[in-house]
Formats: structure tokens, sequence, C-alpha cells
């Protein structure tokens, strides 16, 4: 009897050791301003900083200290009636995480009963365990039902855990029903936030394609075509029927195809004036402005096999004895 009453004044005491603890440490109370409120405006600001740290009860008490400092005021008591459901909400939700928490594991517990029986088939005692856990989870199945009932708008993720812990139970008709109409719910929200979704990313390619028209436009005005036509490029992966980026692109490649032609020639007239390295160079010089060219690409590499072959043969010729060699042929 005396190390049961212990025990018991034990737990209390670390009971209320720990609830001391609580108060005196909680970092987010120290971050919210105690100073006397001067407006409606200032209660409902301080109220909303209070919730965010989850201090409830001290946001309520600061509105209700308002409205008795400033009766009347309209925007307090919706501020009060929206804080008292929003409390209520809050409070209903960590009940039901705590609830969804205990079924999960009572039904993983139940998996293990299961393969437990398969070891030990005649066990009583684990025959026993099996019923009771059983009969616990069927006594979660109406609150589980109403969690995804009450959470499936505003928290589909804790709506979906209730919703899938009720429907591995045996349910009745009626909240076989009503999980169903919790399921369509949830697909429901699921296709609206999808929708959204792409709305945002839509909208977001929209914006993006916009302002990098906006930099192709800029480097056109600049005479920066090669900067411009690049851009576009981009441009036209993210809206491909923008007539705009193709009028811009036709006005940038007017003016840089006489510019590449040019360059072409040019390195043609150093090429047969046996200038390689030269006519590589500015064949080069019109690649940077028509990348991945096909005929430029050939002669470039027409005239550096032309180079490589003349360098084998200079190194030939360098070394020891190749003169002699070649006035005995």
């Amino acid at each position: 009897m005396m190390r049961r009453q212990g025990f018991i004044l034990l737990f209390a005491l670390t009971l209320t050791g720990c609830a001391g603890l609580r108060v005196a440490d909680t970092p987010d109370t120290a971050d919210v301003d105690s100073s006397p409120v001067t407006s409606a405006e200032q209660a409902i600001a301080r109220a909303n900083e209070l919730a965010e740290n989850g201090l409830w009860s001290r946001a309520l008490d600061t509105l209700d200290s308002a409205a008795n400092r400033f009766p009347g005021d309209a925007a307090l008591e919706q501020a009060r009636e929206r804080f008292a459901e929003r409390r209520d909400y809050r409070e209903r939700a960590l009940e039901d995480e705590m609830l969804v928490e205990d079924a999960e594991n009572q039904q993983r517990k139940l998996v293990l009963l299961e393969q437990l029986a398969r070891v030990e088939p005649g066990d009583l005692l684990t025959t026993s365990r099996r019923i009771y856990w059983k009969e616990v989870l069927a006594g979660k199945i109406e609150r589980l039902t109403v969690c995804g009932e009450t959470h499936a708008d505003l928290q589909p993720t804790l709506a979906k855990r209730c919703y899938k812990a009720a429907s591995g139970l045996d349910v009745s008709d009626d909240v076989e029903r009503r999980l169903g109409q919790v399921a369509a719910q949830l697909r429901e929200g699921e296709n609206l936030a999808e929708q959204r979704r792409k709305a945002r990313a839509e909208k977001e390619r929209q914006l993006r394609a916009k302002a990098l028209l906006d930099n192709a436009k800029a480097a056109i005005d600049a005479h920066d075509y090669r900067r411009a036509l690049d851009i576009l490029t981009r441009v036209a992966k993210l809206q491909p029927d923008n007539a705009e980026v193709a009028g811009l692109q036709q006005e940038a490649w007017a003016m840089i195809s006489p510019q590449v032609e040019a360059l072409i020639k040019l390195g043609d007239h150093l090429y047969l004036d046996e200038q390689l390295e030269a006519a590589v160079a500015t064949w080069k010089a019109a690649l940077n402005l028509k990348p991945q060219d096909e005929d430029i690409l050939a002669r470039i590499e027409r005239a550096r096999t032309v180079l490589d072959r003349l360098d084998l043969l200079r190194k030939r010729q360098q070394q020891p004895g190749a003169a002699g060699h070649v006035g005995d042929s």
C-alpha cells in the first residue's frame, strides 16, 4: 500500500514538474509582446501572434480584454468569433491526430498478433489479445469516420488517414456509405488542388515567357540578335503558339543572315588562299551567329582535316633522317 502511494505521489510530482517546465521553458511565449494594447487593431494583431504560437487561450483573453476597453467594436467581435472557431477546430484536429495515431498503431499491432498466432496457433493469450485489440479498434470506427468527414476540406491528409484506418475495419452499411462520401470528397479536393497547381504553373509560365520576351526585344534594340534568338527559343518552348515570337525570330534572322553569309564567304576566300587557321577562325565566328549550321561545321571540319595532315607531315619531316630517306626514294 505504501509503495503504491509513493508511486502515485512520484507520478503527481513528475506531472507537476513537467507542467512547470512547459510553462517556463516554452520559447514562443517570450517572443510575444505582453505590453498593453492601445487599439482594437493592435489587439487583433496580438491575438494572431499568440495563436501562431499555439497560445489560443491567451489570444482569446486578449480579445476579451480589448472588447471591454473598446466596447461595440464590430471587428473585435468578429475576430473573437473567428478565433473561438479556430481554437475549437485546432483542438479537435489535435485530438483526431492522436486518435488516428492510436488506431494506426493498434492496426500494426494486430498484424503482428496475426503473425504471432501463426507461430503459436494454440496460444490463448495471443488469441485474447487479438480479440481485445479488435474490439478497441471497433470502438473507434465512428470517431474515425467523423474525423474523415470533419477534416476532408481543411486537412485532407488527416482525413485520408482517418478514412484509411476506418476502411480497414468491419463497418456497417451506414458507415460504409459515409466513408464513400468522404472518399468522394477527398478525390474532389485532390482534383481541385491539381487544377489549382496547374493554374499556378500556367501563370508562372506566362509571366516567365513575358519576361523573356521583353529581354529578347531589348536585345534586338541593342542589335544583339544572337542573344535575342537564344532567348526567343526559350520563349517558344514555353509558348509554342506565340505568333509574336515567330515574328521577332524572323526579324532577328533577317539581320543576322547577311553577317553569316559575309563571314562564310570571307572564310572561303581565306581557305582558297591557304590561310587555313584564319579561315577556321572566321567560320567559327559565323557559327557563333548560326550555331549547329551543317554547312559551316562541314567547312571547319574540312579545314581541320587539312591542318592535321599538314601538321603530321611537318612532324615527319622534323624526324632525324627524314630528309635522307626522301632523297633515297
